[in-house]
């Protein structure tokens, strides 16, 4: 989604906008279905792995490209359905970070962090230049690796 954005931005080519409008439109079906915000081509089940920090094939980083997409939709091709799903999405992963925090530490969900998260911190970043809601800058934080860096603070 954020190559065609970016291609139609570069071209403003009729087709392919339309065929970007109907892949948010259909994502959007899918996600409205779920009605909890989670939009993946994967089961939520997968996300129980990795905060039992159980071996998983790379969630986040999955998530980040969905969201990503979405984002580069709203802000390039000017999609406005597309934020509103990058929103649900971010709402979604609050609660589900929120939630390992709560049943166990900052520290666990720090360390399930190691594995994996793709750009969450970026797109929860730029997601929140766009809607200046703190709660998005807290997760964006919340998804900043301590085990990297921590380091690159410490090693100036």
């Amino acid at each position: 989604m954020s190559a065609a954005a970016k291609m139609w931005a570069s071209t403003h080519n009729a087709t392919l906008a339309g065929k970007m409008a109907a892949v948010v439109e259909a994502l959007h079906a899918c996600q409205a279905t779920a009605g909890t915000g989670y939009l993946s081509a994967f089961p939520a089940e997968f996300f129980d792995r990795f905060e039992a920090i159980r071996p998983v094939w790379a969630p986040y980083y999955t998530i980040h490209k969905i969201m990503q997409g979405l984002l580069d939709q709203y802000t390039v091709a000017g999609n406005g359905k597309a934020l509103g799903m990058v929103v649900a999405m971010a709402d979604y992963f609050a609660g589900r970070v929120r939630s390992v925090i709560q049943r166990y530490s900052i520290e666990r969900h720090w360390t399930s962090l190691n594995e994996e998260t793709g750009g969450m911190n970026d797109v929860l970043y730029q997601l929140y230049t766009i809607t200046n809601d703190q709660r998005h800058l807290v997760l964006a934080h919340l998804f900043d690796k301590p085990c990297f860096l921590g380091l690159l603070a410490v090693q100036v």
